[in-house]
């Protein structure tokens, strides 16, 4: 008999609800590690390279340490500036403050992804942005995606996001990551195929497709194949393993594997 209705393919964890407030990443500031230049106009032998304490403090002529942790580059100009205009060593001082390199603020792209690593967040970054930068899902990549990210006093938050609804806009597009967030990428589940197809191979299951559908996928058969021979390898939920016949409009589901045989004639 065929399957009356196709089966979904799960996701390996509920879809979390999204509040706007957990997944924006924000503006922010400068961290401890990141490098900055700071430069005073007219004033070239204060110019200064270093790096943001773990204080949050960079340490500079005349003034000592100002902390700049938290602020804007624009900010911490600002702030620097007062610190020589109220020491009375500048009358209103101009200064600039410029970062080199990002180091506080980076995220992890693992999984199945094309080039995973760790990335700096130059500017405000969606997830999509964030896959982008790891060059993108793989063929293999589910499309769900997991990001992970920590909360005050070490704990995790974990929310799963739907690739389809990040491209559609109803997913979490609109949101940022933030500094320490990891987007993971797992393998989306799979099926097999084998005997009389030209591609025998597992592929990816994203989505419910008919038997006829995963010959398609497997190359379509070879000139020996049977269409009306077709069986199906199934495990049920207490591990048990079948094999059936099967038609060409059931619905394929995770981990089966298809065998199509040989005509007779």
């Amino acid at each position: 008999m065929p399957d009356p209705a196709p089966p979904s393919v799960p996701d390996r964890q509920p879809l979390s609800t999204l509040p706007g407030a957990a997944l924006g990443g924000g503006n922010q500031g400068l961290g401890p590690g990141d490098a900055v230049r700071v430069t005073v106009f007219g004033q070239p032998d204060l110019e200064t390279q270093t790096v943001v304490g773990d204080d949050g403090s960079i340490t500079l002529p005349l003034v000592d340490r100002v902390v700049v942790g938290g602020l804007s580059p624009q900010a911490a100009g600002n702030r620097i500036a007062d610190a020589y205009a109220e020491g009375e060593y500048l009358k209103n001082p101009q200064v600039n403050l410029t970062v080199e390199a990002i180091r506080s603020r980076q995220i992890s792209v693992l999984g199945a992804v094309a080039s995973p690593g760790r990335f700096p967040l130059e500017s405000e970054t969606s997830v999509l942005d964030a896959l982008a930068m790891a060059g993108g899902i793989t063929e293999q990549g589910a499309r769900t995606v997991t990001l992970v990210r920590r909360q005050a006093g070490g704990a995790q938050q974990r929310y799963n996001l739907r690739l389809d609804e990040l491209l559609s806009g109803t997913g979490a597009i609109g949101f940022n990551v933030a500094g320490g967030d990891t987007i993971y990428v797992p393998e989306a589940q799979k099926f097999y195929i084998y005997g009389e197809v030209r591609r025998p191979d597992a592929y990816p299951l994203h989505e419910p497709i008919t038997v006829m559908q995963a010959i398609s996928v497997g190359g379509g058969l070879t000139e020996r194949g049977s269409e009306t021979r077709v069986q199906l390898r199934r495990s049920d939920e207490q591990g048990r393993t079948r094999t059936r016949s099967v038609d060409l409009t059931d619905f394929v589901q995770p981990d089966d594997v298809i065998f199509v045989k040989e005509r007779l004639f």
